[in-house]
Formats: C-alpha cells, structure tokens, sequence
C-alpha cells in the first residue's frame, strides 16, 4: 500500500470510533508507530483537524465527516462472501441488519462492478447445517450498548427448569453453533451464561444498570476456556 492509500485508510479508521491509537493503526498496516505519528502530522498539516486524548488515542474533532466512501471490488467481494457465511447463522436480525447495510454498500459501487457482484454471488453456494434457532440477538445488542436491563425466560438444560430472569448483559459470543450471551444475573446475583436458543421470551425494560468497564470479552473467553480444560 502506497502512503497516499495509508493516509486515507487512517482517515476511514479514525472516523470509525471514537479514539483511535497509534499501536492500533500501525498493526493495520504493519507500520512502526513512528510512521503513524509522522502520518497523523501530515494530515493535520493538509487540514485535518485530529485532536489527541494523551495515553488514549486519536479522534477527528466532532463535525469534520469525510465524504462518501467508494468500496474496492475486493472489499465488496469479501462482503458479499459473507453474507453467504452469515446464512450459516440462525439470528435473522444478524442477517436481515447485514443484507440491508450490504445493499448501500452495492449502491456506490459502478455499473460493472455490480454486475460482477452479482455473478460473484451466483457462483457462492452454502449448505445450512442444522443450528437452533433464536431471534434475539439485535434486542440483546441493544440492552448491551444501551446498558438496558431485559426480562427473559429461559430454559434450562433440564426442559422442566423454565425461569423468569432479569438481566445485565455485557457481551455475547458465538461458539460456532449457537450464540450465548454473558449477562449479571439478579435471581443468581452472579455472573451467568445464557444461550440465546433457551430464551423463550424477551422483554427490554425501562430501568437501567451501570455497565462493568473492566469487563473484558477475549479475557473471559481465556479463562473460560481454561476452567474447561481442568474441568471437563
């Protein structure tokens, strides 16, 4: 990748979130951080207006939005390949959310990088495996980025221990077959797993809980998995 390339991919990813470092954007492009910190200076030089939150990172000053964003053929082929993975998966609000960002995305693209697409897509096959089903994945992002308690009731491994929850939620993970969500759980005041397939009914409610800022999702996931090994 050319540094012209560089400097607008860092522009693209700083736009994406709220604070960017410099170790993240040199990992991207398997730069040194000095490289970055000359290419921040550059663009702030050309006008770019990128405030810098000591120890934290880089965030482009609210208001500046960079025009609109051409996809590559190459990013839209990958996109378009996973959309044929996310068949695989049970949650139709995953599904349904992606189908419709990917259709603004083919939007932009030219006459003859649409019709390319399109064979692309009709050569990309998939045989769905059997997976249980579960519809609520979109309401538990929800709860987690809005810190929303949710109402559920859930079944238990035993088909008889059917329970009605209040719930934290601070992540969801997916293990390959179903997706499970790790929430605080008021009747068990502890942290607990549930897996979406066993959610019968979903409520999102009014009240509001102080989300845990030191969780940590690739930490827990270790630890879990090491508890799991010991403990087969």
């Amino acid at each position: 990748m050319n540094r012209l390339d560089r400097l607008t991919s860092i522009l693209i990813q700083l736009q994406s979130k709220r604070l960017t470092t410099a170790r993240e954007i040199a990992k991207r492009f398997d730069v040194t951080n000095r490289t970055i910190y000359r290419d921040i200076q550059t663009l702030r030089l050309a006008g770019v207006p990128i405030g810098e939150e000591e120890g934290k990172g880089y965030f482009l000053v609210e208001g500046y939005r960079l025009p609109p964003v051409m996809f590559t053929i190459e990013e839209a082929r990958a996109l378009v390949t996973t959309c044929k993975i996310l068949n695989y998966h049970t949650e139709d609000s995953l599904k349904h959310n992606y189908e419709s960002a990917l259709l603004k995305i083919k939007a932009v693209l030219s006459l003859k990088d649409k019709d390319k697409l399109e064979f692309l897509n009709s050569r990309i096959g998939y045989h769905k495996p059997w997976a249980p089903t579960s519809l609520f994945l979109d309401g538990i992002q929800h709860s987690i980025i809005e810190s929303q308690k949710l109402k559920i009731i859930y079944q238990s491994k035993k088909e008889e221990q059917i329970t009605e929850r209040v719930i934290q939620p601070c992540a969801v993970y997916f293990s390959g077959a179903v997706w499970t969500t790790i929430a605080f759980c008021e009747l068990r005041q502890e942290i607990r797993e549930f897996r979406l397939d066993r959610i019968k009914e979903l409520k999102l409610l009014q009240t509001h809980f102080k989300p845990d800022k030191t969780f940590n999702i690739e930490h827990y996931l270790e630890e879990r998995s090491k508890r799991l090994f010991l403990n087969p």
